[in-house]
């Protein structure tokens, strides 16, 4: 009995777990009710008959799902067979739960594996989202600077650490970016040479498409051909030609129709596309390294005179992009060289053979006439025939002298081995030697000689020969186109860094049209101006003198100014450099 009361005891605390809902009760082999944690045993009925305890005493464990008349609920039930220690049953122990406890327990259990899974599955989320900023922050940076570099901002680069195979990429992505920029200032650089190079070229070039639209022209070749594209300001003028002065906007050339830009009809027609074809393109042309040269001169007026050039045009292969693919197009190419200077040259030195030649024919002439004269003449009867023709000898015989005289003197002046070493000279010293050598002709016209010569400026620092030829030829020409009772000044002064030399007459004067072209071999004015008029007959330069003048200023270092009036006279000033 004592283990029986144990057991109630045991089986009454079982019973105060009410939290739990749980009902314990032990039950003997005949189905006695030994305790039970919800009722009284000595209350409760036999439970031999339970199909929990008929389970558990036949098979060691039962389970039965009923309802209880004691709790009046429904209960789950679980028998536990319980034997002694030689195996022979003793009783059963039976817990019983309600069945709604179950059910809320299962609730509970349910909603808490929801919750874990909730709580799980956010967690696995951020994990997730934090793995993929860790990775795909990499992979942006290098996104990002790939689009950059894709712009064309070549400073754009990722930084990505580790040696995974993201930070693999990024270096290779920035060995990319700076193997790019490499080649890219290369290519720059190569650019802005040839830019200035071709800005840098005195001649003028052209180059033209297949389609016969610009592709490349230089800022010579606008100014050369008087070239002036839309949109440049109007106080350029309206006329198509390019003052020396103005800037051109060469980027509103390219693309545009040839003939839009050029009026030269010649240059026009070999650079359009109109011309590529024709089978006489190449009639004409020399060759230079294989390509065909087409050579043709142009005339063009500008603001400032007639400019000549020499145009070279070629065909060259330019490349363009077809259906993807480089390709290579037929263009023309023309090089525009400023041949003004040359042109001049040749007709100065055409007109200087002409010249020479006329001015050496006359007096030989004249002279053969007179000597053929007095050959067939007799001596004794016509004594005052044959001095006059002796005469006319003599004066042509020194006028040849004369004429050949100039010409020794532009010859060494032109020579490019002649040396010409300046010296110290008394300028004084050397205009009193001037005067005498010319005091005869002076005073045969009764001319007025006016020297001013200031303390600063009798020393001299220059070529002596070349100062005197200078001199006699300018003195010359004042004596000889001045009217007799006139006046002749001369003048010398220091200004800055050279002495001046003037000298001044009253004479007819050069008109103005006549001034820039008194200096060329040969050119002289009308007669009158020349020595033939009527104030002055039987007198007549070479038209070498002022020429000489000009070289031999030109080889002294210095500068030369020419003033002159018709009817007031005529000034030519002449700047000596001197040595600090």
């Amino acid at each position: 009995m004592a283990y029986i009361a144990w057991i109630y005891g045991r089986s009454r605390e079982l019973g105060q777990l009410k939290q739990a809902d749980i009902r314990v009760t032990m039950v003997a082999v005949d189905g006695t009710v030994w305790a039970d944690s919800e009722a009284e045993p000595e209350t409760m009925a036999s439970h031999g008959d339970r199909p929990e305890i008929k389970q558990a005493l036949s098979g060691g464990w039962g389970h039965a799902e009923r309802r209880s008349e004691t709790l009046k609920c429904d209960m789950k039930y679980v028998a536990v067979r319980v034997d002694n220690a030689e195996g022979v049953a003793l009783g059963t122990v039976r817990v019983a739960m309600p069945v709604r406890g179950i059910t809320a327990q299962t609730s509970t259990m349910t909603r808490l594996i929801w919750q874990t899974a909730a709580v799980g599955l956010g967690a696995a989320c951020l994990i997730a989202l934090g793995l993929a900023y860790v990775w795909s922050s990499p992979i942006q940076r290098i996104t990002e600077t790939a689009r950059s570099l894709s712009r064309g901002y070549l400073s754009a680069r990722t930084e990505v650490h580790g040696g995974d195979e993201i930070a693999q990429m990024a270096r290779s992505l920035n060995q990319m970016r700076e193997s790019i920029a490499g080649q890219l200032s290369t290519i720059e650089r190569q650019r802005k040479n040839l830019e200035y190079l071709i800005r840098s070229l005195t001649e003028g070039v052209i180059v033209a498409g297949s389609s016969g639209r610009i592709v490349l022209m230089n800022e010579a070749a606008c100014r050369l051909l008087g070239t002036m594209p839309s949109g440049e300001p109007e106080s350029l003028g309206r006329t198509g030609l390019l003052r020396d002065e103005a800037k051109v906007n060469l980027d509103l050339l390219v693309g545009r129709n040839v003939r839009d830009c050029i009026t030269q009809p010649q240059l026009a027609e070999f650079l359009s596309e109109e011309n590529k074809a024709r089978p006489d393109d190449n009639a004409g042309e020399g060759s230079s390294g294989g390509q065909a040269v087409k050579e043709f001169r142009l005339q063009v007026e500008h603001r400032t005179g007639a400019v000549h050039l020499l145009a070279r045009c070629s065909r060259i292969g330019l490349p363009s992009m077809a259906n993807g693919d480089a390709t290579d197009s037929v263009g023309r190419m023309v090089v525009l060289t400023n041949i003004t200077e040359l042109t001049r040259t040749i007709r100065m030195k055409t007109d200087f053979v002409a010249n020479a030649s006329h001015e050496l024919r006359t007096p030989l002439s004249t002279i053969r006439a007179s000597v053929e004269t007095l050959e067939q003449m007799n001596l004794s009867d016509d004594a005052d025939a044959a001095a006059n023709f002796i005469r006319v000898i003599g004066k042509h015989t020194n006028r040849l002298e004369e004429l050949v005289n100039d010409l020794l003197h532009l010859s060494r002046l032109e020579s490019a081995a002649a040396e010409f070493h300046p010296e110290a000279l008394r300028l004084d010293e050397l205009l009193d030697d001037l005067y005498t050598r010319f005091s005869h002709s002076i005073k045969s016209k009764g001319l007025v000689w006016d020297l001013q010569c200031s303390e600063s400026s009798r020393d001299i620092f220059a070529n002596g020969k070349l100062l005197r030829l200078v001199l006699d030829n300018l003195v010359a020409n004042a004596i000889k186109f001045t009217d007799p009772s006139g006046h002749i000044w001369i003048s010398c002064a220091r200004l800055g860094k050279s002495i001046s030399i003037e000298v001044r007459d009253d004479g007819c004067g050069i008109p103005k049209e006549d001034q820039d072209r008194v200096f060329e071999r040969f050119y002289q004015v009308e007669r009158a101006r020349s020595g033939a008029g009527r104030n002055h007959p039987g007198e007549r330069g070479t038209g070498l003198g002022l020429s000489i003048v000009r070289h031999a200023v030109a080889a002294m270092s210095g500068t030369i100014l020419l003033k002159s009036q018709p009817g007031k006279g005529t000034s030519v000033t002449l700047f000596v450099p001197q040595p600090a």
